[in-house]
């Protein structure tokens, strides 16, 4: 079964056309910061982990981790020692609480090829940690919307080497699902290969269950593909995989189904057909020295029919008029038949029987492509003729960096466990995919993805029961961001808000830029209009500078506060 093309078309309610850019705010923006009691863990690179891929795991890991579960402000990193720190912040007072909640358990010592600790909240009471070494841990941590000074500690309920000895990874996406008494914990995991000239991606969803007595691993599913993984989620139904990268993946193995490799339909081609500008020439072969008396010819002005012996070679309706008197054919000794019909106007076909027919093929006649670049010439030269006047036309050398685009095919599809197949795929060629949000606590990560100068965030849902349908809602959209974050060479990490009031492009260690949409409403910035003043539409950017707090490793931006973790410091900055 093909896969399904979706198309984004944004909300056009959500566009604002009018929005001019963005005017530097200078006034200072309230900061509260904490000194952390430890360090914060942080893994680099070694010398086995020497992929783009890999320098892309270990620099974009946000070491901050927010509890979605909760709606106070409490954050979560491990430490140097690998202790699970709470942070509350108090935004009435400005203070914060912190306190160690969870040890986690040392199996193994660190070494070469390891990852950075992952922490992900897929309910209200529990928690999956990756130690990096290869082994997951599920931790009941209870009721955890209290401050960090009242919690209590965390408790491990299962701790297991998933995929064996030697295979590390990270923790892409968790999520709970009920199935009658059986508590179920989905769990999709990142691991990288290397192959003989190149890196592969691994997704591993591995499945585990609670009966009420332990939990217990019950399958795994495997997909690899080549290259980065921009974006990967568990589909809330937990039948299909969301993926966005560079080249397609494709299931690898699968514990409950057996993957059964559909054969590659191949195309038989019967005859080939040629085109100038005047006429079309169709080619067939039949064997040596054939009956002529069985060969049949038939055109006619709109249709033709070509056969021998009684098997049918071309039936049906011609895509534009023919003069069928004007047609002959020859036949060569070693069985090749040469058709020639003669258009009846001097057009370019682009099929020859209307509709399509997959028993021929069609060869480009190279007389034809110059003929038809020189009809095209005008549309790519530097000027245009409009009513035999020179006017200027699209100059390619007047497009800056960042409206180029994607050199990388960058596709979002979703894939089916249940057929182990893509169905619906997303183009993100033209849409560079910026970063993920998380909106809704039951839901995927929706993506923040570029449209034209402006960022809007889609929102993916489950596919609708008994429809093809993969719907895609547009919920917000970012003025202009997705402009100014491309000239933004030294970013590290881009959020924003969850109301979309305002966007973030963090630097690793010296600059925070904040673009806000709203701008203030006294701001006396005109722009002259046919000789009218009118007022236009601004934001507001900030600039904040973190050098004296080192490299950021993690961020998080609620709707009034923007959080920074850097090794020794959480930032809360006021928005």
């Amino acid at each position: 079964m093909p896969s399904s093309l979706v198309e984004l078309r944004p909300d056009r309610r959500l566009l604002d056309h009018e929005f001019e850019g963005y005017k530097l705010n200078l006034q200072c923006l309230p900061h509260f910061c904490l000194e952390l009691t430890s360090p914060v863990d942080r893994l680099y690179p070694d010398e086995v982990q020497f992929s783009f891929v890999h320098a892309k795991l270990f620099a974009l890991h946000n070491h901050l981790v927010l509890d979605f579960w909760d709606h106070q402000y409490n954050y979560y990193y491990v430490d140097a020692s690998q202790q699970v720190r709470n942070v509350t912040f108090d935004n009435i007072n400005g203070t914060f609480q912190t306190a160690a909640v969870y040890d986690v358990p040392a199996h193994v010592e660190r070494k070469s090829g390891h990852f950075n600790l992952c922490l992900m909240f897929p309910s209200n009471n529990l928690a999956v940690i990756s130690d990096g070494t290869g082994y997951i841990h599920i931790v009941d941590t209870g009721t955890r919307n209290r401050p960090a000074g009242d919690k209590q500690k965390w408790i491990t309920v299962y701790s297991n080497l998933v995929l064996g000895e030697g295979k590390y990874f990270t923790i892409v996406d968790t999520r709970i699902q009920d199935k009658k008494d059986v508590e179920v914990l989905h769990c999709l995991l990142q691991s990288v290969e290397q192959q003989e000239k190149h890196f592969d991606s691994i997704l591993t969803w591995i499945t585990l269950e609670n009966d009420g007595q332990a939990w217990k691993q019950s399958s795994m599913k495997q997909i690899q593909g080549k290259g980065i993984v921009h974006y990967a989620a568990i589909e809330t139904s937990c039948n299909a995989l969301y993926v966005a990268s560079d080249n397609l993946f494709k299931f690898i193995s699968d514990s409950e189904k057996e993957i059964v490799e559909k054969p590659q339909e191949t195309k038989q081609i019967i005859y080939t057909w040629l085109q100038t500008a005047d006429d079309v020439t169709i080619t067939l072969k039949l064997q040596s020295n054939f009956d002529k008396k069985h060969f049949f010819v038939n055109v006619t002005p709109l249709a033709i029919k070509i056969s021998y012996g009684g098997k049918e070679f071309l039936n049906g309706k011609l895509r534009h008029k023919v003069d069928s008197e004007l047609t002959t054919w020859n036949i060569q000794e070693n069985g090749q038949v040469d058709i020639l019909i003669t258009k009846s106007e001097s057009l370019t076909w682009d099929e020859l029987i209307e509709g399509g027919d997959s028993n021929g093929e069609q060869i480009i006649d190279a007389s034809l492509v110059e003929e038809v670049h020189k009809r095209l010439a005008h549309l790519c030269s530097e000027t245009e003729v409009v009513a035999d006047q020179q006017v200027p036309g699209l100059n390619t050398q007047e497009l800056e960096e960042c409206d180029a685009a994607s050199e990388e095919d960058t596709i979002l599809v979703r894939m089916d466990t249940t057929n182990h197949e893509i169905t619906h795929r997303v183009s993100l060629s033209v849409h560079q995919y910026l970063f993920s949000i998380k909106l809704e606590t039951h839901e995927v990560p929706a993506l923040a993805l570029r449209h034209d100068v402006d960022a809007c965030i889609w929102q993916p849902y489950a596919q609708l029961i008994n429809t093809d349908t993969w719907p895609m809602k547009h919920d917000g959209t970012l003025m202009a961001f997705g402009y100014v974050q491309s000239s933004k060479q030294n970013r590290k990490f881009i959020t924003c808000s969850p109301n979309f009031t305002y966007s973030v492009v963090c630097e690793a260690t010296r600059h925070i830029f904040i673009y806000k949409n709203s701008g203030n409403q006294d701001c006396q910035l005109r722009k002259r209009s046919e000789g009218i003043m009118k007022n236009i539409k601004i934001g507001q950017q900030h600039v904040v500078n973190i050098d004296k707090y080192g490299e950021v490793l993690g961020i998080n931006a609620t709707n009034e506060y923007l959080f920074v973790l850097t090794e020794n410091s959480l930032i809360a900055i006021g928005v």
